[in-house]
This record gives C-alpha cells, structure tokens and sequence, in this order.
C-alpha cells in the first residue's frame, strides 16, 4: 500500500507539471491543440464523405458512425494526455536518458510515462463527446445502468488495450535500432478501426480481433451501445485488456534488463 501511495503522489507531481508546461506556454498549446483537430477532423470528414455518398457504411448509418469514430477519438485522446511519452522511447534509448530513471527510487515505466503529459489532447475530447452526444440524441439513443456502465468500461478497458498496443511496439526499441517505425505502422493500422470492421474482409476482422485487439478499443463497444451484437462484449473487454496488459508488462520487463545504455 505504500509502494502505491507514494506511485500516487509522484503521478500527481507529474501531472502537475504537465499542467503547468500546458498554461505556461499558451501559444504553443492552442496550435497543438488545432493541428490535433484539424488532423481528427479531416479523417472524419473523409468518413462522412463515404456515408453521405453511400447513405451509410455497411449497416451502419451516418449518426452511428459518428458514435464510433468519437468513442475512437475519446480514447485516442487519453492516451496522448496521460501515455504519449511511450513514443519517447525510442529517444530515451537511443540516447541513454533511461539510465537517469534506473537511478532513482520509483519504477521506471511510471517515470517514462510521466515524462510528457499533453493536457491539451482532453480539451479536443470535449469535442468528441459533443459529436458523440449530438450523434446518440439524432438516433434516440437511451442511457440506462447498462449503457453508463459499459461506456466506463469502454473508456478503462479501451485505454489499457490502446496505450498497452504502443507500449508492447515501442519496446521494440530495446532490440533495433529503428523500432519505433513499427510503432508508427501499428498506429496507421488503427485507422481501419474508425471504420465499421464489418465492412472489411474476415481476415482483417479476425486481426484486428484476435491479433491486435483495437477492435474493442471502440467498434465492439460502439456494436454492443448500438444494440449490433449478441456478443458478451462487457465481458470480453476486461479479457482483452488483461491479455494485453500481461504481455506489456513482460515485453517491458524483458526489454528493461537487456537494455545496457548507449554504450558511451
């Protein structure tokens, strides 16, 4: 309980001092902030530009759409506040500023991820769940005990799967020497999950299911919210998001002891 208490107290510090790079530079955090729009925005307006041509995507019309693509974005948006500084490790390798973290009292992975926090990217949540809402009320979309548990649910277990799928690629960085390119590979895979994976051949169904379980960051969440599925998903998340923990941490751990500075 004290090992947890004082993990507590310095994830509070290092969001503290998110915080303040986030309002100490203002300028820098309103063009983050458009650019991080704009880029969300231009993948949506693609989407819609599909459904409004096609009158839908598969059996899913345009406001449902909506539903998933900001559930997507939602969590997209957490994990670039609490967890982006897994991109960072390819830097923190590469340049031996992991050695600086070995050295001190408190787990390693907790530092790494409290390096960079971007409390900018929960400001453009507030615009995914304005569409999320818009979208919810065109298509009468109720919210009983059921909906409001499973939506926490989606937004924890969505959160672990997606930010513990980058973690898992970056760690690459501890083997080769361009790791993170598959990292970045990883990320543009995501983009098929904005889509309804139904529409998509079994294969790539089953992938992004069984192999790389984006498919319950957001489509399996969104199907079950939309009453699209007998599948158990509530139950099937918490299963997905353990399997990916458990193999995050051993790829960490793995990677953590054979990492051996830059050698200078």
């Amino acid at each position: 309980m004290r090992r947890l208490a004082y993990g507590w107290r310095l994830w509070k510090g290092y969001m503290r001092i998110g915080f303040l790079k986030m309002t100490q530079y203002p300028a820098d955090t309103s063009i983050w902030l458009v650019s991080m729009l704009i880029r969300e925005a231009s993948g949506f307006i693609g989407i819609l530009a599909i459904a409004g041509v096609t009158g839908g995507i598969g059996s899913w019309n345009v406001y449902e759409i909506c539903i998933l693509f900001s559930m997507c974005a939602v969590i997209e948006a957490i994990g670039q506040t609490f967890f982006d500084s897994v991109w960072e490790l390819i830097n923190m390798i590469r340049w031996g500023r992991l050695d600086v973290y070995l050295t001190r009292p408190a787990p390693v992975l907790l530092q790494v991820l409290g390096e960079y926090m971007f409390f900018q990217a929960i400001l453009a949540t507030v615009v995914y769940v304005g569409i999320f809402l818009w979208a919810a009320w065109q298509i009468g979309l109720s919210f009983g005990g059921y909906e409001v548990l499973l939506l926490l649910e989606y937004l924890v277990c969505g959160t672990i799967i997606n930010s513990g799928i980058y973690l898992i690629f970056n760690c690459l960085n501890f083997w080769l020497i361009q790791g993170g390119d598959m990292a970045v590979l990883v990320q543009t895979c995501r983009e098929f999950v904005k889509y309804p994976l139904n529409v998509f051949p079994a294969a790539i169904q089953g992938f992004f299911t069984y192999i790389l379980p984006l498919g319950f960051v957001a489509y399996y969440p969104a199907m079950a919210l939309l009453g699209k599925t007998d599948l158990p998903v509530a139950g099937l998340m918490p299963l997905a998001a353990g399997v990916v923990t458990l193999l995050a941490a051993l790829i960490w751990r793995v990677g953590l002891r054979s990492y051996d500075s830059t050698g200078t």
